[in-house]
């Protein structure tokens, strides 16, 4: 079924630039212009930091100096009043700035009640979000009709005409239905768990696939509310499926492996993966990409959830947290094995994040060409503090071997002049077995004859 281009979307934005010119015309007064160049004079200078340098009193706090600006449009628009000049777009501007400004100290005073409130989301999901939708409504009215303006056609979508008004209710119910998909998707998770036995750490793939059901019914029921017909979603899937084949199948995938992943419970937050050859704390797996954090510098990875299937990868807290670290040691050949043996272990359990069970084991491993090669092998319960563990047992050994007069050999050169031409010790020190003469004998040149000291 191949639908004209036409009659999938046409955009007639004329309507719009006549509602907006007739704005231009109200905004091109000398008061008006005059009054919004202060406004953004004002911003700017908040913005760059300004203001809020002039006023560093110890007694200002940071939540209340982030009100200067508001407050000195509000403090001009009383200016204005009093020399007869207008001021309603300083106070108007003045008061807005004001509300948004606002949740700033709203915030630090809800915290100082209690610091577990969750204000953040608060804020982000609900109050900043309504406060847009009711400062844009207030803006339309200001600048001329809301029913006028909700009537203006822009575009014509499947067929069906789209006026402003249609539009900005659609965007807000999407924005609705997406931001508190997540309470019915949580809920309908524990049902499930407790209706049909589904365990914990199932419930997430289960309550992502409820959030996004929730979401995508949600949707159709706006597109049903603007007047988009069965024909139209139709359309819409063709569309989807060329561009899964072409462009989206990596997204695709790596969605697919998310809900696997959920669903299998193989990769769950909190769990330690070794990733090239670095232990990461698995942070939050989502659709698309796993989130981690690296032990050794914290660095944040985003790892594609299809990459799992792919690759091999490590997990120290799939059924058992601990893990076995070793340390290498090697001591002179002169020392007894036994001794050495005994050391070592006595060394690793003295430890306290060392695990009693399984038990602390130190074996000789190698004869090497200058030492006689030991490992110890232990148990800690985090993975993460292995490399911790294992740095104070070797600083232990250091000590102890010292202590106790261990030898550790370590390759040793030694490094003799050269001078040219050479002398006769410089030849017979560099000739090896049989060449080397005692360094208390010297020899002496007499003439054409060389003789010892001992012999002259």
């Amino acid at each position: 079924m191949t639908l004209p281009i036409s009659y999938l979307i046409t955009i007639g934005p004329g309507p719009i630039f006549n509602e907006l010119l007739s704005w231009l015309v109200y905004l091109n007064r000398g008061t008006v212009l005059l009054q919004l160049v202060l406004v953004g004079v004002v911003m700017v200078a908040e913005q760059r930091g300004a203001l809020r340098r002039g006023v560093r009193h110890r007694l200002v706090p940071e939540y209340i100096r982030v009100l200067i600006g508001p407050l000195l449009l509000l403090i001009s628009s009383a200016l204005f009043l009093l020399v007869g000049l207008p001021w309603g777009l300083l106070r108007y501007f003045g008061l807005l700035w004001l509300g948004w400004m606002s949740f700033t100290p709203l915030k630090t005073l809800l915290l100082s009640i209690n610091k577990k409130f969750p204000v953040d989301e608060l804020e982000s999901t609900f109050l900043r979000p309504i406060y847009v939708i009711v400062a844009s409504l207030s803006f339309v009215r200001l600048m001329g009709s809301t029913e006028n303006l909700s009537q203006t056609p822009i575009a014509n979508l499947f067929g069906v005409e789209l006026t402003l008004g249609r539009i900005y209710l659609a965007v807000i119910a999407i924005y609705v239905i997406i931001t508190l998909a997540s309470r019915p998707a949580t809920f309908l998770a524990w049902l499930s768990g407790v209706l049909f036995g589904v365990r914990p750490r199932n419930r997430r793939g289960l309550e992502l696939l409820f959030r996004y059901s929730v979401i995508i019914v949600g949707v159709i029921a706006v597109a049903y509310y603007i007047g988009i017909d069965g024909t139209a979603f139709i359309a819409i899937a063709g569309g989807l499926s060329v561009g899964i084949g072409f462009g989206i199948k990596e997204i695709v995938s790596n969605f697919i492996s998310g809900i696997w992943l959920l669903f299998e419970g193989s990769v769950r937050p909190g769990e330690i993966l070794m990733i090239n050859g670095d232990p990461c704390t698995v942070r939050n797996l989502r659709l698309r990409a796993t989130q981690l954090r690296r032990g050794r510098d914290g660095a944040e990875l985003l790892i594609p959830n299809q990459t799992f299937f792919t690759t091999e990868a490590t997990s120290f807290t799939q059924t058992e947290t601990s893990r076995r670290e070793s340390v290498l040691v090697g001591a002179a050949y002169e020392h007894d094995p036994d001794i050495v043996i005994e050391i070592l272990e006595e060394i690793a359990k003295s430890h306290k994040k060392v695990l009693d069970y399984p038990d602390v084991r130190a074996f000789m491993i190698d004869f090497a060409d200058s030492s006689i090669n030991y490992k110890v092998a232990f148990w800690v319960a985090n993975p993460l503090d292995s490399y911790d563990v294992a740095s104070d047992i070797r600083r232990t050994i250091w000590k102890r071997f010292e202590k106790e007069g261990i030898t550790i050999p370590f390759p040793q050169r030694q490094v003799y002049p050269m001078e040219w031409p050479p002398s006769l010790q410089q030849s017979l020190h560099s000739a090896g077995d049989g060449g080397v003469v005692p360094q208390g004998i010297q020899p002496e040149l007499t003439g054409s004859e060389e003789k010892p000291n001992s012999e002259t």
